[in-house]
């Protein structure tokens, strides 16, 4: 493989075009197809996005020769055939969060990677933003001693009744789409919970309106959550330690900035960073290093956050068609 790498963009909305545009900054990456249920809209994404190749369904991005990794952003119940498909004709894939509808689902793609040996991710941004790690370190560093709790929230008000957030058919719901940063960052911070205790409201067609809970982990730290497509909150994070506390400013999930709190001092850390650039060039290094998976993202990581989500969904009372027998 030569030192740029080239990708194909499955699906043409918002999160694929953003994707596009870090894709655009990055010297060794070329976008050189892109794929869409309908030749249409495949071709209005190329014009807008300067990239050579427009195919009309899925399969024939897949069959481009051109094409060395394919990145998924379509909806969360087309993830698993998606990528599945894209590896078995020898793509690596980069494939959105929520990676699949629930664990089943994630370990068939990841057997998917394994059985073709070509590199499969989820593209859970947050994980590779500059500001987490910066955090993570002084955190480590010990400079707000032990985490006693995390608190984060992700709410939005989404009205479309049919939108996409709002339709259990394609895996809508507050929780995979937003509930999964709030719980995100207490993964990132202290690992996996060992408990975790969820309530939620319900729309009228089943789908999650509103969650909130509280995890336990293996340190003895609590974490809370909560989550909503009713009303905007302030979309930001705490994180409270022993002697000492951090307020990662909004949007957390992709920080400019947090302040750091002891002894009654605060310390303002700008974090700047260049979005959804940073994972796509770890999906790169990765791939130029022969390897299947991210040692940051890992498997392991996504299978966890999986497991856990099934788990509050089945708190929660949140059923997805394809899991009903």
């Amino acid at each position: 493989m030569s030192d740029t790498i080239r990708w194909g963009i499955a699906s043409t909305g918002n999160i694929s075009a953003s994707m596009a545009t870090a894709l655009a900054g990055i010297d060794a990456a070329a976008v050189v197809a892109v794929g869409s249920r309908s030749q249409e809209s495949a071709d209005a994404f190329a014009a807008e996005h300067s990239i050579p190749a427009a195919h009309g369904s899925h399969a024939d991005l897949c069959a481009d020769p051109a094409v060395d990794v394919i990145y998924i952003g379509s909806p969360h119940s087309e993830h698993h055939d998606m990528t599945i498909e894209a590896l078995d004709a020898g793509k690596h894939v980069l494939c959105e969060k929520a990676f699949a509808l629930n664990r089943p689902d994630a370990e068939a793609m990841i057997a998917a990677a394994q059985r073709n040996e070509r590199f499969l991710m989820e593209a859970m941004w947050s994980w590779f933003m500059p500001g987490w790690h910066d955090l993570r370190r002084r955190i480590e560093d010990g400079e707000i001693g032990e985490i006693v709790s995390i608190d984060a929230n992700f709410g939005l008000r989404i009205t479309d009744p049919d939108g996409r957030h709002r339709r259990l058919d394609i895996g809508g719901g507050a929780l995979l789409d937003l509930g999964i940063y709030p719980l995100s960052i207490a993964r990132f911070l202290l690992g996996e919970p060992t408990d975790v205790r969820a309530l939620g409201r319900l729309t009228a067609g089943g789908a999650d309106a509103a969650v909130a809970g509280s995890m336990l982990h293996e340190s003895g730290a609590v974490t809370t959550f909560s989550t909503s497509l009713d009303a905007a909150s302030d979309l930001t994070a705490r994180v409270v330690g022993t002697s000492g506390l951090v307020e990662i400013h909004a949007p957390f999930w992709c920080p400019t900035a947090y302040t750091i709190v002891v002894d009654g001092e605060r310390e303002r850390v700008e974090t700047p960073h260049r979005g959804l650039a940073h994972e796509a060039e770890h999906v790169m290094e990765r791939i130029r290093g022969g390897h299947l998976e991210s040692d940051v993202q890992t498997w392991n990581a996504t299978l966890a956050n999986m497991e856990l989500m099934d788990e509050i969904r089945r708190q929660v009372g949140v059923f997805y068609p394809s899991e009903i027998g």
